[in-house]
């Protein structure tokens, strides 16, 4: 069975986007590098990259414990936070979740 992206997630901080409510605007495309590396129990650092774009280190954040949304993903639609840092969105073929902290 198809588990969706915020089934990995912790529901108080992610929550799932309908495809009409995304703002494209914010979202670009990734390659994402298959080694995963895990921060700590709900942290995972990523490296990821645009198509002509150098790799940089990212972490998500919220996920739930032995978890790891981008697993064997390696193109997806990200939302970054303004430093570049955090994934704050994912879109996987639709399945679209976004980090909502208050």
């Amino acid at each position: 069975m198809f588990e969706s992206l915020i089934d990995n997630m912790c529901q108080d901080t992610w929550k799932e986007l309908e495809c009409d409510k995304k703002n494209q605007d914010e979202f670009k495309e990734y390659h994402v590098n298959v080694h995963h590396k895990q921060l700590d129990e709900t942290t995972i650092g990523y490296m990821i990259a645009e198509e002509d774009g150098d790799a940089k280190q990212v972490v998500i954040k919220d996920v739930l414990p032995h978890k790891d949304p981008l697993k064997e993903v390696g193109f997806i639609e990200i939302r970054l936070s303004k430093d570049e840092t955090e994934i704050t969105g994912i879109d996987l073929n639709g399945d679209i979740i976004v980090r909502s902290v208050k």
